[in-house]
């Protein structure tokens, strides 16, 4: 849990993945579900505003509020503060 954002605001799938320790294709389905709101940066990276992230995490969708229930609590909360 030493990963830097390079803008406090946004964060990306990898970066997401990786503290989580999620797969990558899962925050992807996220996010093409609909679940987890996003702005395409480019065809390939996925930009995610924290307060959107945030959301998500206080609200998960009904099919995964186990599995999102289950994640580390401080590896969230130092996603959600951006820095270390």
């Amino acid at each position: 849990m030493t990963k830097n954002f390079t803008n406090s605001e946004n964060c990306n799938c990898h970066q997401i993945a990786s503290i989580l320790s999620l797969n990558l294709s899962t925050v992807r389905l996220w996010i093409n579900r609909g679940w987890l709101k996003a702005n395409k940066r480019s065809p390939k990276y996925y930009e995610i505003g924290i307060s959107h992230l945030k959301q998500f995490l206080e609200n998960p969708p009904q099919q995964i509020k186990k599995r999102i229930a289950s994640l580390d609590t401080q590896a969230i909360n130092h996603l959600l503060r951006g820095r270390v």
